[in-house]
């Protein structure tokens, strides 16, 4: 049963609407003003609100907004009631955030069906979100299966290769045919082999290093206020000796800004780009450098983190966030994990959202928008 928001300061309205919705099966809730709109909401997230727009405290657009912004990349469906209908009015509402506009006075069927449509189409996105997620998860399956049978399998051919020459050295001892040359030569083959398999092994332990990073449930560690720049600050200095010796540069600028969120989280993915870009982008001799730039735009954090790697081709940068894929295949330290990690921790840990791009003069950059505050 649907949970659903009425926000006005006329009681007659609200005695209307929760007549209408409770009779249609909803459950509904009140609020008088924005500001207890945006209380309400951080309190127990409702499936849909009915917003008005001119009331006393804080107006329907400015308490969208706000909503909105505590939603993160889960948006709300609010649906504007007002008695203003002119075009500059609807233009405001859908630039606050707003998903569909009811003129008063209203139709008690118009305003029905509306809702109706608004919760069908949320449902849709949550439909379509689990087919992504189920989708996601095959692939993730079947990467898991390709990256760790290539190794078993050479892991496996190198213990035949050792196999074999312990029972030539077996045999040869056994028939008093055991010559030097002939156990150095099985000897050198049985160091080979064992190498192999010791590679192997490894490479098998990063992988299970790496998607264990991956796959480990995060969202329910506790959040703290902090100040960004100084978090990101401390672990730039905690760096500093590995960055050194790799040669590598930084700038950190912008506003101080402060948000409310895991502290740890947010200091994985500042990690886990830096090593990205140690890994993939500064692989040539000469000097390296990336930049952090920290500020605010609609409402929430924006971090823009950039390196001077040689960048990526127009091609291949739409699969950068893919599980297992990755510019460095054949080297043991790189599953191609960092970047879907990066992606991980953003959009669903800290329920933000990432965005990447390749400019003309190198590097990649990343634009990362987080909440200020957690939803709810």
């Amino acid at each position: 049963m649907s949970n659903i928001l009425i926000v006005d300061d006329m009681a007659s309205n609200r005695y209307i609407l929760r007549s209408l919705l409770e009779e249609a099966g909803y459950k509904v809730r009140e609020a008088t003003d924005g500001q207890q709109a945006v209380d309400a909401a951080a309190q127990a997230t409702p499936d849909l609100i009915l917003m008005d727009i001119n009331m006393p405290v804080m107006d329907g657009y400015e308490a969208c907004r706000r909503i909105q912004q505590q939603q993160g990349q889960w948006a709300l469906p609010i649906i504007f009631i007002s008695a203003n209908s002119e075009v500059s009015a609807l233009e405001q509402a859908f630039q606050a955030g707003g998903c569909d506009y009811v003129s008063k006075p209203f139709h008690q069927l118009e305003v029905l069906a509306r809702v109706q449509n608004q919760l069908r189409l949320k449902e849709l996105g949550r439909q379509q979100a689990r087919v992504q997620l189920y989708q996601s998860l095959f692939q993730l399956t079947a990467g898991i299966a390709h990256e760790i049978n290539t190794p078993l399998g050479v892991g496996i051919t190198a213990s035949s290769l050792i196999q074999g020459a312990g029972d030539l050295l077996a045999n040869a001892v056994k028939s008093g045919v055991l010559g030097q040359r002939l156990l150095h030569q099985q000897l050198t083959d049985i160091k080979e082999g064992t190498e192999l398999v010791e590679s192997s092994l490894r490479r098998v332990a990063v992988l299970v290093t790496r998607f264990k990073e991956l796959t480990r449930d995060q969202t329910e560690l506790d959040a703290n206020t902090f100040s960004v720049q100084e978090s990101v600050q401390k672990l730039l200095l905690a760096f500093l000796p590995e960055l050194q010796i790799a040669k590598v540069s930084y700038h950190l600028d912008g506003n101080q800004v402060t948000i409310t969120a895991p502290e740890s989280l947010f200091l994985d993915l500042i990690q886990e780009l830096i090593k990205n870009s140690l890994d993939h982008a500064f692989q040539g001799a000469g000097e390296h450098s990336f930049t952090i730039h920290i500020g605010q735009q609609d409402g929430s954090l924006l971090l823009t983190y950039k390196d001077s790697g040689p960048g990526m081709p127009a091609d291949k940068l739409p699969r950068l966030f893919e599980p297992f894929f990755t510019t460095l295949r054949g080297n043991a330290n790189h599953c191609g994990l960092s970047a879907c990690r990066i992606h991980n921790l953003v959009e669903n840990n800290l329920r933000g959202s990432i965005n990447v791009t390749s400019p003309a003069g190198g590097g990649l950059c990343y634009e990362i928008h987080l909440p200020l505050k957690p939803a709810g």
